[in-house]
């Protein structure tokens, strides 16, 4: 057992003492946070297998406004492996974002202005969350995920019962393209159960999704087109080895020579200062966080592990004013971790013990989400950032035009630019 795999167990053991009955845990006031905050915010542990030991830490932030009447929005990062508190919460659409003095700032584009947010580090071992039971670690895939999530968000309605009744989404990006689905499933079949209050499953929303291997990955053509990469690195991707082709070899674990080459000779082109989830963003150069974003710098056979993650998003140093501020004793004392003491415990946004099996990784997501239309009669959303090039957009859109044409969807709008306020995206909406 690694020393990092004994200390996470040696602090679930610590931290389950305390979470044996969960409790619900209002957070006073966030260190640095702006004085005049109105809504309220909430975080712990939800335990999800007392036999083994389990328990999933939430960040729960209500709506800025008349919060009951607004719906509640569960969002989870992918990975696999990688925290919605660093990225979704603290990075992308949280209240709040740490500034360079190590306070924090108002987040103008806040989701909680439209919704109660619920953040979950999820699943086991990513960020303060933790089993006990050492195997967890190795043995996880997403059926152990999705069946975790479903106990998670069913014991917290417990512990919040006045959101029983809200509408839910579920929301995620990259790898949740696996995570959103299969909880959505799981719904669906819970709320068949007798004597059970049904969760309120509104409809789903994944960005840049990892949905099918052999699709979602492929990006020779964006990269091309952005001028990342030659002619003849498109032409190798192209008839030699694609993305698609060099994962699966991954998961394998025997790459070919012809696919390391391929590999070898798009990330000597692309080089060193490209951040793969935004092109088009500046390095850090004070960084001590970025190198963990970067897929070519791993082992090929290990490949798959990193590149569903997030990097930062249009504040290229962001991540590690992040990093600093979780890994405060104050912060994790305030957002009741119980490990502030702890000192040889280090908060990360995706490096933890977890062992995700490979096989998962592989799963076509295509046909449930069909099914989920087909059966849940649930809407589903799909949205790309146009700078990311791990799973870029073309392909998400590959998959959007799969689904319309196997449900028989037609159009309600043309493509063109759809308007919040004075923010643009473009967008098709089929029905």
């Amino acid at each position: 057992m690694t020393s990092s795999l004994f200390f996470l167990i040696l602090k679930g053991a610590f931290l389950f003492y305390f979470f044996s009955a969960s409790s619900a845990e209002l957070i006073t006031a966030l260190p640095g946070q702006p004085s005049n905050i109105s809504f309220k915010q909430y975080s712990g542990y939800i335990v999800t297998d007392a036999q083994q030991g389990r328990a999933l830490f939430y960040y729960f932030v209500e709506a800025a406004t008349d919060p009951l009447s607004r719906p509640l929005t569960l969002w989870f990062n992918g990975g696999p492996g990688c925290s919605s508190l660093g990225f979704g919460a603290f990075m992308e659409h949280g209240p709040f974002r740490p500034t360079d003095d190590g306070l924090l700032m108002k987040n103008k584009h806040s989701w909680n202005l439209e919704s109660n947010m619920l953040y979950v580090e999820s699943p086991i071992g990513v960020g303060f969350s933790y089993s006990n039971t050492s195997s967890n670690y190795i043995l996880w895939n997403d059926t152990l995920t999705a069946e975790d999530n479903l106990k998670f968000i069913v014991n917290w309605l417990d512990e919040f019962p006045i959101y029983k009744d809200s509408d839910l989404y579920l929301t995620g990006e990259s790898y949740a393209g696996h995570y959103v689905p299969q909880l959505a499933a799981l719904f669906l079949e819970y709320n068949k159960m007798p004597n059970i209050r049904p969760i309120k499953l509104k409809a789903i929303a994944i960005g840049n999704p990892l949905l099918d291997l052999d699709i979602s990955v492929n990006n020779e053509d964006y990269l091309w087109s952005h001028g990342a990469i030659s002619d003849e690195a498109l032409k190798l991707q192209k008839t030699v080895c694609n993305q698609s082709r060099i994962l699966r070899e991954s998961l394998s674990g025997n790459v070919s020579k012809e696919c390391i080459y391929v590999s070898d000779r798009v990330d000597e082109e692309i080089g060193d200062d490209v951040d793969y989830s935004d092109i088009l963003l500046p390095m850090c150069l004070s960084s001590g966080t970025t190198q963990q974003f970067k897929v070519k710098e791993e082992q090929t056979s290990n490949m798959q592990v990193k590149l569903f993650r997030r990097g930062s998003i249009g504040d290229a140093c962001l991540p590690d004013r992040i990093l600093s501020y979780l890994n405060s004793p104050e912060v994790q004392k305030s957002l009741h971790t119980y490990i502030a003491n702890l000192s040889a415990f280090h908060w990360n946004f995706c490096d933890g013990p977890l062992k995700y099996q490979r096989q998962s990784l592989a799963i076509n997501l295509i046909p449930l989400l069909s099914q989920i239309i087909k059966s849940g009669g649930i809407p589903i959303f799909l949205f790309s950032g146009d700078q990311d090039f791990k799973i870029p957009l073309t392909q998400t859109r590959i998959i959007a035009n799969m689904l319309a044409k196997d449900l028989k969807l037609v159009p309600l709008t043309n493509y063109g630019t759809w308007y919040d306020n004075k923010q643009g995206l473009f967008t098709r909406f089929y029905q």
